[in-house]
């Protein structure tokens, strides 16, 4: 507290003072150029060129062929609130030049090494000035009473400015500026911006001992062909001109004239390129009239792409006030909501007269206030009504179930003999595939195996059990399990597909539709998760799937025995293994066995699906061989992973059938993924974060309709 009581107000040190007035004026370089460009536009010049080093920081030259700088005004040009452009503050409601505090040149004098070459028409020579922390300096840049007179030179009329080493005194600036190249890039768009406004001046802009120039433009230029060398073509080929007649300028809110361009309902871009607005020949920000345009363009204009658009506004002065921002960037003036009005009428009017040759419909337009129509004679009267639903063709949702399938447009034979194909002993596809499951597992066949299959009429359904509420800790830890896992964005996918066809049947792939795009998946993959999940939630309340008849364990298994029987583990220890769990099995899956060791049932996870009765060999010896019966969770998570397994469907292949017999099964399969499984993936389906692998998105609705219209 004793050294609080030692503080005592006191007034800043001038130098202090100074820096922190140039501190909020010249932020970066570009800021410093703004300042010398507008001072060398008030001096009406016709051509400015400006050398650049180093982004701006080393070296900053602006050489105009202005009116130039009196040699006696020379000593004050520097200092703080000096100017030629102000005598009063009342002059400030009738002031049309850019510069009017006196502050700019005094705020880059105090953070940097400034010099001044200048000449007026009535002068026989040129004059060179050296200044620092506002005052003139000598050649060195040191403060002297000796050589700090302006020095005479041969010179052509106008006044060049020498900025440099920018920000040396102040290296803390240095930590809020971007590269080099970031640094030159702004000050090419505030040269630009310019260039585009000011057509009766010429701009050059480039990098010190850079023989070719960044930006050039000649004085005269029409604003189209400005444009079209600051932007590009891309844009200058799609501008609307923005003029306002007579019958529409309002002298009673002050608007004198309004003029610029935007570009057409055609050009649109995925980077937004900020607008460009002058007021009174001021290049400001002004946001209520940057967000009224830009809510104009987005009923003419594609989701996420931007226009381009340059304004200019001429406001009685009176009206105007400029004197709001250290930098001059903001102004406000009265009847700012009418005049944004009028203007986003225009560009309405002007953007709807022109969108006959494009896709996108349009739609009245309303902004925050009221809805208008503009009429081009004149304005009607600001209305109250709702904004009308706009349709958009390339986002609507196209699922009918009338409307035809993939399949009839896909290439058919008009016979059999455009097939060729031989009858084979091998096995099939199928059973390929299995096999190619069971070696992933340790096991290994040859090639001529045949499982014995259960016919249809051998089994009876049953799939009505009383509910069994479920208390397992393990389950319950295998479903918080599966919860952490969910991705949401994958499930969200899967709960609003909707099921095409399948493209290729032995790599197990479909189309389904989800919203307005297209998504390729690996239904194996897929089904294979859905089927384990429906296994944990129907965990001890399964359906049953009961054969006519028992069959007996050994003759399941005899098929895979029939092969090399060293590489397998003992059949009998497989039996012992599932037998001395029967009772679990029959409990919590309906899996029953018999004492005499018969298979009397098998576990239904859906009313109306079957597994394939081939791969029931498998399904047992994995049992009997892939189950860890000493751990509780593993346990009931292996069978589960294992029924998962039987009821997935197999891959076929049409080389390795008759005709009849590929286009058989895959119909039955498409109705079955159709009617069935996608329809129950979008009632219970969990998505689970690794299936974002077999999923992939190969096309959509808007990227469609671009396609076609570039067409």
């Amino acid at each position: 507290m004793s050294n609080d009581t030692n503080k005592r107000i006191h007034k800043l040190d001038d130098s202090v003072i100074n820096k922190i007035a140039a501190g909020e004026i010249i932020i970066q370089p570009a800021n410093a150029l703004k300042e010398m460009l507008e001072n060398s536009i008030d001096a009406k010049s016709t051509n400015i060129e400006i050398i650049v080093k180093e982004g701006g920081l080393k070296l900053l030259q602006i050489t105009d062929n202005g009116t130039g700088i009196n040699k006696d005004d020379l000593p004050l040009l520097c200092e703080r609130f000096t100017t030629s452009k102000l005598n009063k503050f009342e002059d400030l409601e009738t002031i049309e030049t850019y510069g009017f505090r006196g502050e700019a040149l005094s705020s880059i004098s105090h953070i940097s090494k400034l010099s001044v070459i200048t000449k007026t028409k009535d002068s026989n020579l040129a004059y060179k000035a050296y200044y620092m922390n506002g005052q003139l300096s000598n050649s060195s840049f040191k403060s002297s009473t000796i050589d700090i007179e302006p020095k005479p030179i041969a010179g052509r009329d106008g006044t060049q400015i020498i900025v440099e080493d920018l920000f040396y005194n102040l290296p803390s600036r240095f930590k809020g500026l971007k590269s080099k190249s970031d640094e030159f890039a702004k000050i090419i768009d505030i040269v630009g911006r310019y260039a585009v406004h000011t057509q009766h001046v010429g701009f050059s802009c480039k990098k010190f001992g850079d023989p070719l120039h960044q930006l050039n433009t000649r004085t005269g230029l029409p604003l189209k062909e400005r444009i079209r060398i600051v932007y590009g073509s891309n844009i200058a080929n799609e501008l609307l001109d923005i003029e306002f007649s007579d019958e529409l300028l309002n002298q009673d809110l002050g608007l004198l004239k309004v003029s610029g361009a935007i570009t057409n309902a055609n050009y649109n871009n995925k980077k937004k390129i900020q607008p460009i607005i002058f007021i009174n020949h001021r290049l400001v920000n002004c946001d209520p009239l940057k967000r009224a345009i830009n809510s104009i363009f987005q009923y003419f204009l594609p989701k996420g792409s931007h226009p381009f658009f340059y304004i200019s506004l001429q406001i009685k002065t009176e009206n105007l006030d400029v004197n709001i921002h250290p930098t001059k960037r903001e102004v406000r003036f009265l009847n700012e909501e009418e005049i944004i009005e009028l203007i986003v009428g225009k560009i309405h009017t002007i953007l709807s007269s022109v969108d006959t040759s494009r896709k996108f419909k349009t739609q009245t337009i309303i902004n925050k206030r009221n809805s208008y129509e503009l009429d081009e004679e004149k304005i009607e009267e600001f209305k109250n009504q709702p904004l009308k639903k706009y349709r958009q063709e390339n986002k609507l949702v196209r699922v009918d179930a009338t409307q035809s399938k993939i399949n009839p447009f896909l290439v058919k034979p008009e016979s059999l003999n455009d097939f060729k194909f031989t009858e084979k002993n091998s096995t099939s596809t199928q059973e390929q595939s299995q096999r190619q499951q069971s070696q992933q597992q340790g096991l290994q066949f040859p090639d001529d195996i045949l499982l014995t299959t259960q016919s249809q009429s051998q089994i009876e359904i049953n799939p009505s059990r009383t509910q069994v509420d479920v208390n397992l800790d393990s389950i319950r830890s295998l479903k918080q399990e599966l919860s952490e896992y969910v991705d949401k964005s994958i499930t969200n996918i899967f709960n609003h597909a909707i099921f095409i066809g399948i493209i290729d049947p032995l790599k197990r792939l479909c189309c389904f539709q989800y919203d307005v795009k297209l998504f390729l998946c690996d239904y194996a993959s897929i089904l294979l998760e859905f089927y384990y999940q429906l296994g944990l939630n129907e965990f001890n309340n399964f359906g049953e799937i009961e054969f006519d008849e028992p069959i007996s364990l050994i003759d399941i298994l005899k098929p895979i025995y029939d092969l090399n029987s060293d590489e397998l583990i003992p059949m009998d220890q497989v039996i012992n293994n599932i037998a001395s769990m029967k009772e679990m099995y029959k409990e919590y899956f309906q899996i029953y066995i018999d004492d005499n060791e018969n298979l009397i049932t098998i576990p239904m996870i859906l009313k109306n699906l079957k597994p394939d009765f081939k791969k029931l060999p498998f399904f047992i010896y994995r049992l009997g061989t892939k189950i860890n019966y000493k751990n509780e969770k593993q346990c009931l998570n292996g069978i589960l992973r294992q029924i998962a397994l039987f009821y997935l469907p197999e891959p076929f292949n049409e080389d390795d059938m008759l005709p009849h017999e590929f286009e058989t099964k895959r119909s039955e399969l498409e109705n079955q993924l159709e009617n069935l499984l996608f329809p129950e993936l979008k009632k219970q389906f969990l998505a689970t974060k690794i299936l974002q692998r077999d999923l992939i998105q190969i096309a959509d609705l808007p990227g469609l309709y671009k396609v076609f219209e570039r067409c």
